[in-house]
């Protein structure tokens, strides 16, 4: 199986509006409520697809109970910690006006015991001798040490396990230390992490990030440029991928869904790296295309797929 990292699990309130302004009373004419947060993303997306994922994640209080029954229905194998003192899992929100963009209202995750953070790394490491590859993302909570993704790389080598890391600041830093298969930062979190500059050049940025990315340590680094489409490179080639165009009713999610994919693809279909990173970014538009985060429809993927365009760089 795919072994799906989340230490951050949320329980998603997506809500629609005519309009949205700040300062006013606003109505949601339609609220959904489902599970969410990266690793959450990453699993269903993977169990969609196909693929055998495992989630390896801590949960608590009512909301909590929630998310793992949610993904109980929908058939999502996870492995869910209840934390020491209950503490509810966390609630954000996703506010989908008609007429302006998506805004994102996100809780911080409850920090976590020591005895909890111990109970983690122990379920990954044992959850990795059954895994094919490793997908670690998101933010760390408060308690856990920030070189957990860095051990769980340094475990996984021993294992031959290739490891995605979809993460920024000290947690990547760490990571890279111990040489990752793959990392998946934007420009601006690439940036931050490494500590250089952006021009504004969206292209140049990226490719500031991708090499900084695999000096520090990446063996492949995949950065976004927004709607430029997205920079994948090593340390003997780059490639320019560009996404399909798609209306989007919900782009929340979608780097997520593009990890899943990708993994999907590279793990499970055996394709190389540029083409498996192409799958991964048709599976992110198809999540564009529904209601709510980490959702895709198979159909979508497999219409979308030719669209996406990719290129070695000379």
């Amino acid at each position: 199986m795919i072994l799906c990292v989340g230490l951050t699990p949320t329980v998603q309130r997506t809500q629609w509006f005519a309009t949205l302004q700040i300062g006013a009373v606003n109505r949601a004419r339609e609220t959904v409520v489902t599970a969410s947060g990266k690793g959450v993303n990453v699993a269903r997306v993977l169990t969609t697809l196909g693929g055998t994922a495992k989630l390896v994640q801590i949960v608590g209080g009512r909301s909590g109970r929630f998310l793992t029954e949610t993904l109980d229905k929908e058939g999502v194998p996870h492995h869910s910690i209840g934390a020491e003192d209950d503490a509810p899992t966390r609630t954000c929100l996703t506010l989908l006006p008609e007429d302006s963009p998506a805004t994102e209202i996100v809780e911080e995750a409850a920090p976590l015991s020591p005895h909890d953070a111990a109970l983690l790394m122990a379920a990954c490491k044992n959850a990795l001798w059954e895994a094919r590859a490793v997908c670690c993302s998101g933010s760390l909570p408060q308690g856990v040490r920030e070189t957990f993704y860095a051990e769980l790389v340094r475990e996984a080598h021993t294992l031959n396990l290739p490891v995605v890391v979809d993460g920024q600041k000290a947690p990547l830093r760490e990571a890279l230390r111990e040489k990752p298969f793959l990392v998946k930062p934007n420009r601006e979190e690439a940036a931050t992490t490494l500590g250089f500059s952006l021009t504004g050049n969206p292209e140049a940025d990226a490719q500031t990030a991708v090499q900084a990315l695999v000096e520090a340590g990446a063996e492949w680094a995949l950065v976004s440029m927004g709607s430029k489409g997205a920079l994948l490179g090593n340390a003997t080639e780059q490639w320019r991928i560009l996404s399909p165009r798609v209306q989007a009713i919900n782009p929340i999610g979608s780097g997520d869904s593009l990890a899943a994919g990708f993994l999907f693809a590279y793990s499970e279909q055996g394709l190389d790296v540029p083409s498996a990173v192409a799958w991964g970014t048709a599976v992110a538009a198809a999540n564009c295309l529904t209601p709510t985060s980490g959702v895709v429809r198979p159909d979508d993927v497999q219409r979308l797929l030719p669209q996406v365009v990719y290129e070695r760089l000379e």
